[in-house]
């Protein structure tokens, strides 16, 4: 059986392949005698493709896939892992600043008896402002979700082969990596390291991708957006009742009052905050029930070799 499993999820990163391949063979042959590195590319554009094709050809030990398109980072994951062998898997990301020196004791620390070992990147590259808004993303993340999310956490990991297959078995449409292995338990520990610079070329994971990813793990794996949609609600109710209130109190008092326009008003704030209160709640859960009803394919391959 194979000892060892690497996926390395890429989008265009055709100045990365070559070395990313390299360095990724260098900690893991001298690490194990079975292994298999699993690289797929979720719809890049340039010659990423070319560059993979040829060094699967090359050797036997790296098995590629070619998405039809861009089906997202995690999909890519999934896919490494539901073909994945190995008696341990290693997942990182293929901009080697997941540094595959690592490699080495990501796995010695997993034959210490965890399921799962996740890097807690350290020395980071980026300015202050950078992280100070990263830790006030999860910070948000957390507070919705109502997990616990660490920011010095990203994909790099090591996860056995219950692990694997738990993940594998998972039968939500909705794939997030960090967050599954997160709701599946099993014994898990970290390892600190300094995080890598970017050997070249640009992230693919712009804001409006990370904030479309933080709410789509809210709304899979936590409630607390309804309940928040339905405080909402609550508190526009809470607001009209109190403004009739007032408006009786005034129109009795002071004389206060504009005909039709009293009625109106409390009409508008009160069904204002009902329907706020049950579309948050419909909504959300028809949005979600549609999407696995549906039961599409996470992902469509194209190619694959070896």
């Amino acid at each position: 059986m194979t000892q060892l499993s690497i996926v390395l999820p890429v989008l265009n990163e055709e100045t990365l392949v070559h070395e990313l391949l390299t360095q990724v063979q260098q900690n893991v042959t001298s690490l194990v005698n079975e292994y298999e590195i699993i690289i797929i590319d979720d719809g890049s554009t340039d010659q990423t493709w070319n560059l993979i094709s040829k060094k699967a050809i090359e050797d036997k030990n790296i098995k590629a896939i070619k998405f039809s398109r861009n089906f997202g980072h995690h999909y890519a994951i999934t896919a490494g892992l539901n073909i994945s062998k190995g008696e341990w898997v290693i997942v990182m990301d293929a901009d080697l600043q997941d540094k595959p020196q690592i490699i080495p004791k990501l796995y010695e620390k997993a034959q210490e008896g965890y399921d799962v070992v996740f890097v807690s990147r350290h020395n980071r590259p980026e300015t202050k402002i950078y992280l100070g808004l990263q830790k006030l993303f999860y910070f948000i993340l957390n507070l919705i979700t109502g997990m616990h999310f660490d920011s010095s956490h990203a994909n790099f990991s090591i996860i056995s082969r219950k692990v694997v297959e738990a993940f594998n078995n998972f039968p939500e449409n909705a794939r997030f990596y960090g967050s599954t292995i997160m709701w599946l338990g099993f014994k898990r520990t970290q390892i600190a390291a300094d995080h890598g610079i970017r050997h070249s070329g640009s992230s693919s994971y712009t804001i409006s991708k990370r904030i479309k990813l933080a709410l789509d793990i809210s709304l899979s794996f936590s409630e607390r957006p309804l309940k928040f949609a339905i405080f909402v609600g609550m508190i526009f109710s809470t607001f009209s009742v109190i403004y009739s209130a007032w408006i009786l109190y005034a129109s009795i008092m002071w004389s206060y009052t504009v005909e039709g326009w009293s009625s109106i008003m409390i009409s508008i704030y009160f069904v204002s905050g009902i329907l706020f209160m049950v579309l948050g709640v419909l909504g959300v859960y028809l949005g979600r029930v549609f999407r696995e009803v549906k039961r599409r394919p996470l992902y469509v391959i194209e190619d694959l070799i070896n």
